[in-house]
Order: structure tokens, then sequence, then C-alpha cells
């Protein structure tokens, strides 16, 4: 056993009372403690300094500035459970540009090593423990990363991210790839001074519009909802032009939203994409229950499904689709069966 004498001051003696509460008093004993505590402490980290860094940043800096935003009213406490049910309930409804502001500042980050920097920062600052980096994928692609963190705040950051990046940054972002604990953002070049970029209103964004115009005329969408849930979906939503045909006695024509839907003019549309439209379009109005598809011996065929039972109804169900693949140019077979209604292509392309 080896004796050393020790002298220290009281501001030491202080910071050691616990272990010596802990030790009756003992001196010997509570240094000894606190040595396996500062070796426990030690692990994981280079040195002393850095251990002191990370326990000051973690412990100390954190806390002050956490009290300081709540003090000032600038910040609120909520907890874990209620945060997550509110990033989950607004899923697909973009972050306003006021929020994006107020989590990066635009007159600081010029590009995206300044926003992942930023970001960094404050997310050590604010006890985060999100980290984000750049990386560069296999076709060149930049990919901004994000790790770690509550999976909530982590998405609602990821949002954030792309749209600064798609207003300030003259950037899309084509794909995002979801991980347990991660978030990969695939950037593109795009410029775009009035709207939010495509990619990132496909990724962020689906159900954007759609919440505008339930806020923008409430009672009409409350009502309608109501009836389609009532009735169980089983109403038709049509075009006023395409019903005024329907009651007039006419086959309607919707080669506009046929068109619309693939940016094309209908006859350059491949089969498979027309198809592709005539099912979105069977969902939306409701026309049919379903439209199946199946290919054999290198011939594509459909069947379309129905409720529909008068006879009259059925026929002119049935012209209505011989009529659009005319249209499209297609040379078919048609035929109807109870309710089911088959076209057979001769040309698959």
């Amino acid at each position: 056993m080896i004796r050393k004498n020790v002298s220290m001051e009281d501001e030491y003696l202080q910071k050691l009372q616990p272990f010596l509460e802990k030790n009756n008093g003992n001196l010997s004993a509570a240094i000894r403690d606190v040595i396996e505590f500062a070796d426990a402490a030690l692990q994981g980290h280079e040195s002393v300094e850095d251990a002191m860094e990370y326990f000051t940043r973690n412990s100390t800096k954190y806390p002050e500035i956490r009290n300081n935003l709540i003090e000032s009213g600038e910040c609120i406490l909520v907890s874990q459970l209620s945060f997550r049910w509110l990033i989950e309930n607004t899923d697909g409804i973009l972050v306003d540009d006021e929020l994006v502001s107020e989590i990066f500042n635009p007159y600081q980050i010029k590009n995206v090593p300044d926003l992942l920097e930023y970001l960094n920062i404050r997310s050590q600052n604010m006890g985060w423990e999100v980290e984000a980096y750049s990386s560069i994928w296999e076709d060149n692609t930049e990919v901004i990363v994000i790790e770690n963190g509550d999976p909530s705040l982590r998405a609602y950051l990821a949002e954030a991210i792309s749209i600064f990046i798609g207003r300030h940054l003259n950037l899309d972002v084509p794909f995002v790839h979801r991980k347990s604990n991660s978030i990969r953002i695939f950037l593109k070049e795009h410029r775009s001074y009035t709207d939010v970029p495509a990619g990132i209103r496909k990724n962020f964004g689906t159900l954007d519009y759609t919440f505008k115009e339930i806020r923008s005329k409430p009672d009409f969408w409350n009502s309608l909802v109501e009836r389609y849930r009532l009735q169980r979906y089983q109403r038709v939503n049509l075009n006023k032009d395409v019903f005024e045909t329907f009651l007039s006695g006419g086959i309607p024509d919707v080669t506009n939203f046929i068109e619309a839907s693939a940016g094309k003019p209908i006859r350059e549309i491949p089969l498979y994409e027309l198809l592709a439209i005539c099912k979105r379009l069977i969902t939306v109005t409701q026309l049919a229950n379903d439209l199946e598809r199946t290919v054999e011996r290198g011939k594509i065929s459909i069947k379309i499904r129905h409720q529909f039972s008068e006879e009259t109804a059925i026929e002119k169900l049935t012209e209505f689709f011989s009529k659009l693949f005319k249209m499209a140019g297609c040379i078919f077979e048609i035929r109807s069966i109870s309710n089911l209604i088959i076209i057979e292509f001769a040309d698959s392309s």
C-alpha cells in the first residue's frame, strides 16, 4: 500500500462531500470511489479533456440553453408521446416556410455543408442527439444522411431540411430512403422560384394540397366524407361535363383526363401506362370496382369488375371503355359477362 499526503482547497472538499457522506467521512475511501468513478467516466474517451468536454456539453450547456428558452417563452416542454402523435398525424402536410426558417437561418446558410454544420451545432445545443452529414452515392448523387435521435424528430428535421434546400439552395429531393435509425435524402439540382419542388412535395407533402382544400371548404368536405363513409363508398364521382353526357344518353370522352395524367397525347401512351391511368380513373370515379390485368402468351387482357345490374347501364359502361381504348388506337376485343367487362388486346406494345 502506498501512502501519500494530499492537500486540497475547501472548494474541492465540497465536491467530495457526496463521496464522504457515502463513506461516513472516510477520506481515503471517498477518494478511492472518486478514482473508480473517474475511470468509468473516461471509458470511450481519448483524453481527460475529451471526457470533460463531453460531460460539460451534454450535462451543463444543454440544460442551461433549454431552461433559458423555456423561461423566455420561446419553447415549451412536451412529452415524447405527444410530440410523436403530432408528427405522425401531420405526416404528408408540408412544414410552413416560417417554421423552416426558424430552424435554419437562410441568411447564414449558403450551401449544404453550411446547412449540416448548422444542424449539428443546433442539435448539440438543444440536446436532439441528431447527427447529419453528406455522402456521394454510386452515381455521383449527393445524399444527406440524418442519423440517431428520436425518430419523429428525425423525420421532422428531414422534411425541414428538404424544404429549405428546395427554397434556398436550388435543389430537389427525388428520393428519400427511410431506415430504422437514419434517413437518406437524395439531392438533384432544381430551380423553383414559386412552389416547393415536385420531388419534395411527392416525398413529404402528398396530403398538403388536400388539407388546404379541406380547410378552405370544411363544410363541403365534411359532408362529402360523411356521405362516402355512410354509403361505404358506393358512390360515383364524375366531372360535370361527363355526367351531363351520360344524362343525355351519350358516351363521354375522357381523353383530357388521360392525357393530363400522362403528360402526352393519348396515342403516344404505352398500353401498360394507359392501363395504370385507367385503374386510377376507376378508383377516383368509382365507375367500377377494380381493373385486373393479366398477360398470357404475350397478350394483355383486363377484367373490369363492377356492381351494376341494369343491362342498359352495363352497355353504357362497356361502350365507355371501348371508346377510350379506340381513342388510344388500341386493337382489342371486348365483351361483357355478368359483373365483368373483359377486354383482350391484340398487341401488348
